[in-house]
């Protein structure tokens, strides 16, 4: 199966062309058969990717030191340069002789395994969800080559083995982003916020372009192996915290591009807004997949940022408060999509903290169990607005799950997941990342990491309160949709443009929406809502048990089973010794004989004896799992007295009330977006506009008026050299013709003649002369 890892990518490419060409004019947009070779492509993919993980985990990886499997098969030289000189780092001014040399060639790895199962088996899910959920849409081909086509862009990404490959990858899911947002065209918000996702993430690709460029200038080459490998080699140290070298400058690029992809502040404005999409869309693409690119570059990366220590500070940082502010927004979402989008920039905000306190692991480790429950969510909330015929604001829901169980069901576990309780996955991926900013000590002080680990702690139970809330809201509590006056009330509550409704274009027969408007005889012209078709509810099913066993895999020894999740990772993280800084100010911590700090023992330890010692485990490592889980159930609870024991609006009114400036922060999204839009962009379109007038009045200025001095002294020398010099010469000649007239009479050729004009000749002189005496006198 490695040698076919090729395929993975090239069959979804392979479905977007046959659906993009052929699905409107050969297949009439037949809906069965775009949808089985959409959801048949990527199921192929993922019996591929599953067949690979499986020889490389058990087969190749353990005979090849674990080292990365690259397809030789289909692998040819991409792009090749001139030579060149290295300028940055270790060698400066080392010739290249082959210059730019980039492959085409696919890595499978552990890292790159574990991010092809996630993509292609939640993908076909979402596929499978999609095909439902989209009928009788005019423009199901399309959606589905789309979706295709970011399929092969994701999957490139990250079975890239170089830079170069990432970067097509990374600008692919960009582009297939920008399609897929915008896919309701003819909807102004949906232009916007494709037009704003596609905008915004081009600002991070210029810091990972930036990046790229350094990266060559410093090693060489672009190849992942390669560059690790010439960073380990050419020893270069942790650049100590506080301080910023080479490392940091590269990882600071890295990282602004993964705050643009992966929707960390100050650019994670565009995800929200991209709920405009449909739901599938903002399941795939928005919660399971691409914004998750982001975490896995720094993961792929980590040799160069766990060698800044600023850096890894800095991404923990950034992680920690975009948890933080993203969970503070949703409190008060009422679009039951918008809330799962900022739930999204909160998770995502946990894995950069544990890519920032070295927990790399568990940040991996949290991409796929978040992938399970939130694509849960997501779908489960397209369930929710096709059986209410595409509402989406919660204050209409209330007592579905009497209407839509299995939609019920399903999303409870995705529920208990998010907000951390024990045994569903969620738990299992968000403890450990706490518990390593609780106890880091290897990059910047411990100090630091436990003001991170309480930031991450009430973010928490926030997002329990959050999610208890969108659930007391949309499935418990009495049916509030045929209540009049709020359907009128939540109507002309006046909304602004950024937090409109991102109704998803109605679609379906005429028998679809007559179900939806009378569910059964004798409800008149009540609306009530129905349960989904089977084909949207069956990857509800599977993602559910996967919300709640998928995190078994990293079941933490401290609980009597150390589950495998962390060994299959080790191998692609870098074992780098801590700065000396930290060396001398934490020397009482323990290191381990490569020089890590030991935070939380997960290995069994062996005695001289080389029989196994049953594992230590920190007793803080309890404590802070028992107070995990305590804080979301309390804030559980909390959520459930203040939506359901007093009514879903009573109490929630009076507590807003109370904190009335911090409720309408975060209703108005702590003013971001108005600071983004109106002061950012304003102010850079002055800047445009000055630099446009410096441009047309300046140079343009110069310009033009150079050329109009050319053109009027051009008319003025014209005028003097036809009217001046011109005028002249014609002059002197007119006077040589007339005068030639006479000259030429007297020529006659006769002596007499010429005797005659000398005679005259001499008169004329003596007469003057004489005259003039005579009358002198």
């Amino acid at each position: 199966m490695l040698q076919l890892i090729w395929l993975i990518p090239i069959l979804p490419l392979v479905g977007a062309a046959i659906n993009g060409l052929l699905g409107k004019r050969v297949f009439k947009n037949n809906e069965k058969l775009i949808g089985v070779i959409a959801a048949g492509a990527v199921g192929l993919s993922f019996i591929i990717a599953l067949g690979a993980w499986l020889q490389y985990t058990f087969n190749y990886g353990p005979s090849h030191g674990h080292a990365p499997f690259v397809n030789e098969l289909v692998s040819y030289t991409w792009i090749t340069g001139g030579a060149s000189v290295t300028t940055l780092g270790h060698d400066i001014g080392r010739y290249l002789q082959d210059g730019l040399t980039i492959k085409w060639a696919y890595q499978i790895d552990p890292l790159s395994g574990v991010m092809i199962l996630i993509v292609t088996g939640v993908g076909f899910l979402i596929h499978v969800f999609a095909i439902g959920y989209m009928h009788g849409e005019t423009g199901f081909y399309r959606f589905f080559a789309y979706l295709n086509l970011f399929m092969f862009m994701m999957l490139v990404l990250v079975l890239g083995s170089n830079f170069m490959m990432m970067f097509v990858g990374w600008e692919g899911v960009g582009l297939c982003s920008y399609l897929l947002i915008g896919y309701y065209f003819d909807k102004q918000e949906a232009g916007d916020a494709s037009k704003k996702a596609f905008v915004v993430n081009r600002i991070g690709d210029f810091g990972f372009m930036l990046a790229i460029l350094a990266i060559f200038s410093t090693f060489g080459t672009l190849d992942f192996s390669e560059v690790g490998k010439a960073i380990s080699t050419h020893g270069y140290a942790v650049e100590a915290f506080g301080t910023f070298g080479l490392m940091s400058w590269i990882a600071l690029g890295l990282f602004i591009g993964a705050t643009g992809k992966s929707a960390q502040i100050p650019l994670y404005i565009w995800l929200p807004d991209a709920m405009a999409g449909p739901t599938p869309v903002s399941a795939l693409i928005h919660a399971a997949t691409m914004v998750t690119a982001g975490v896995y570059m720094v993961t792929r990366t980590n040799f160069i940022f766990q060698r800044s220590g600023t850096m890894m500070f800095v991404v923990a940082l950034v992680g920690a408060l975009t948890a933080l502010v993203a969970a503070t927004i949703a409190f008060t979402q009422t679009d039951i999509k918008k809330v799962l989008a900022y739930s999204t920039v909160s998770q995502l905000g946990y894995m950069f903290l544990g890519c920032g306190v070295g927990a790399f692991v568990f940040g991996i480790f949290h991409v796929m169990t978040h992938a399970f429950f939130k694509a849960l969510m997501f779908l489960g909330s397209g369930s929710v607005i096709h059986g209410m015929h595409h509402e989406q604001d919660m204050r209409l829901y209330g007592g579905l799950k009497k209407w839509m169980p299995v939609t019920y069901i399903t999303f409870m576990a995705g529920w208990i997941a998010i907000c951390g309780i024990f045994p569903f996955a969620g738990f299992f991926s968000k403890d450990p990342i706490l518990g390593n900013a609780f106890s880091t000590a290897q990059y910047f002080p411990n100090g630091y990491g436990k003001i991170l680990w309480a930031i991450g702690f009430i973010t928490a139970g926030f997002t329990a309160f959050y999610m208890t809330r969108l659930m007391a809201l949309t499935f418990w509590g009495e049916y509030r949709y045929n209540d009049r006056a709020l359907q009128l009330e939540v109507r002309s509550e006046h909304v602004p443009a950024d937090q409109g409704h991102d109704h998803d274009k109605a679609h379906g027969d005429a028998e679809e929406e007559a179900t939806a408007h009378e569910h059964g005889p004798g409800h008149g012209g009540q609306f009530f809502p129905h349960e989904s078709p089977k084909v949207m509810l069956v990857p509800l099913m599977v993602l559910a048990v996967l919300s709640v066993v998928g995190g078994w895999v990293g079941w933490p020894a401290a609980l009597g089973w150390q589950g495998p999740f962390t060994r299959w990772l080790e191998p692609v993280i870098a074992k780098v010794a801590p700065a000396e800084h930290a060396q001398g100010e934490h020397a009482q911590l323990p290191l381990d004989k490569e020089g890590h700090v030991v935070i939380r023992k997960v290995a069994l330890q062996e005695e001289s004896t080389g029989a196994p010692e049953k594992e230590k485990t920190d007793p803080i490592e309890y404590v802070l799992m028992i107070a995990s889980v305590g804080w979301a159930a309390l804030c559980m609870f909390i959520a459930y007295l203040v939506y359901i024991k007093n009514g879903p609006f009573a109490m929630a009114d009076k507590i807003a009330n109370s904190i009335r400036p911090l409720y309408i922060g975060s209703k108005n999204l702590w003013y971001w977006n108005d600071l983004w839009d109106n002061k950012f962009i304003e102010l850079m379109k002055r800047f445009d506009n000055l630099l446009w007038g410096a441009d047309s009045q300046g140079v343009d200025g110069g310009v033009n008026g150079t050329a109009w001095l050319t053109r009027s002294s051009s008319a003025v020398s014209g005028w003097i050299d036809k009217y001046v010099v011109d005028l002249v010469v014609n002059l002197v000649g007119w006077f040589v013709r007339i005068g030639s007239v006479f000259f030429r009479a007297a020529q006659t050729g006769f002596t007499q003649n010429y005797m005659l004009a000398i005679i005259i000749g001499i008169f004329i002189p003596i007469a003057f002369i004489v005259l003039t005496r005579w009358f002198s006198q």
